[in-house]
């Protein structure tokens, strides 16, 4: 029996001056997703529900880098706020993606000052096989500069609301 391999991990963590609630509601709606991209992926269509839930399935096609690229994933696991300190998550899982195992968990943490912890942890096997492996490197770079641009627009986002 051939074991499959262990996906790559990448994860990015930011703290955001904004009630935990809103920003896990904030994340729950799909179409929010164009308001956190940076300009260099252009959101092309978006087929989701309103509101996810465990279940539902979103396509999105995306221009990124002038790349064009179509995901469809599914909602795996939605956890609203428990324990303490707070916890929940959202859990999407691609069937199509460019990546042959794409699992994406948004941790968000309830701080005790009522800011939001808030940490992107992608699972991932890279596209191309051995290739793929050797682009490690620059995927890392890519995602970190993706996911930083992301929370930083987040941030603004839940600043523009508070001011």
């Amino acid at each position: 029996m051939v074991t499959p391999p262990l996906p790559f991990v990448f994860e990015h963590a930011s703290n955001l001056k904004a009630d935990p609630n809103q920003v896990f509601a904030f994340h729950l709606e799909p179409k929010n997703i164009s308001l956190v991209s940076p300009s260099w992926i252009r959101v092309l269509s978006l087929e989701s529900p309103e509101r996810v839930a465990v279940g539902s399935k979103i396509q999105l096609r995306v221009l990124s880098m002038g790349i064009p690229q179509s995901w469809e994933v599914t909602i795996q696991e939605v956890e609203s706020f428990s324990g303490n300190p707070g916890r929940a998550h959202i859990l999407d899982v691609a069937q199509k993606s460019p990546f042959p195992l794409w699992r994406h968990r948004h941790e968000f943490w309830a701080a005790p000052d009522g800011s939001t912890g808030l940490v992107d942890r992608i699972e991932f096997l890279p596209p191309g096989g051995f290739l793929g492996k050797l682009a490690l490197p620059i995927i890392y770079c890519f995602f970190g500069i993706l996911f930083r641009a992301r929370h930083e627009a987040t941030k603004k986002v839940f600043a523009s609301r508070q001011g």
